[in-house]
């Protein structure tokens, strides 16, 4: 499996699942972050600023994409035939039928259940979630801000109450 954006706020946690159930992990990330994938458990890590991630990989099964732009649109030629591709950055580029790649845009819907089962594995230590920042409720614009700039390592975090 093939993570693109293996440290960022989504993808440190894809990383951590996708080992979790089993996956052989491969993240990319830029150069700055590749250290922070080989934390959250990747078997491999492809700086994507100095390779070209499709010149080092064999096929893969599943292409999971939290990136978008220029990584997603190179992505299906690392698919193998009956694999995925999976963004939700970006709608995927279109692949031929021949390729037997199935393409997806995911749009994440908050599900409580599942909200509730990750708050387990982050007690129980079977994932740690990467903090980047924390504000206070009323600095929910300047915590907008940070979520949206480049650079952020991890999630940027509302403060509710005197804690």
């Amino acid at each position: 499996m093939l993570i693109h954006g293996a440290s960022g706020g989504v993808g440190h946690f894809a990383t951590q699942l996708a080992r979790w159930r089993g996956a052989h992990v491969i993240g990319t990330a830029s150069s700055a972050k590749v250290e922070s994938v080989w934390r959250f458990g990747a078997h491999e890590v492809i700086d994507h600023v100095n390779t070209r991630f499709e010149e080092a990989l064999d096929p893969v099964d599943l292409v999971f994409d939290t990136v978008g732009g220029e990584l997603l649109k190179r992505s299906p030629a690392v698919v193998r035939k009956g694999g995925r591709l999976v963004s939700v950055a970006n709608e995927p580029p279109e692949i031929s039928a021949e390729a037997k790649v199935s393409a997806v845009y995911f749009v994440v819907e908050p599900n409580r259940g599942q909200l509730v089962e990750l708050a387990r594995l982050v007690d129980r230590g079977e994932i740690r979630p990467a903090i980047d920042s924390v504000f206070p409720l009323p600095d929910a614009r300047a915590a907008f801000a940070r979520s949206i700039s480049p650079g952020t390592r991890g999630k940027v975090v509302l403060r509710v109450g005197d804690e």
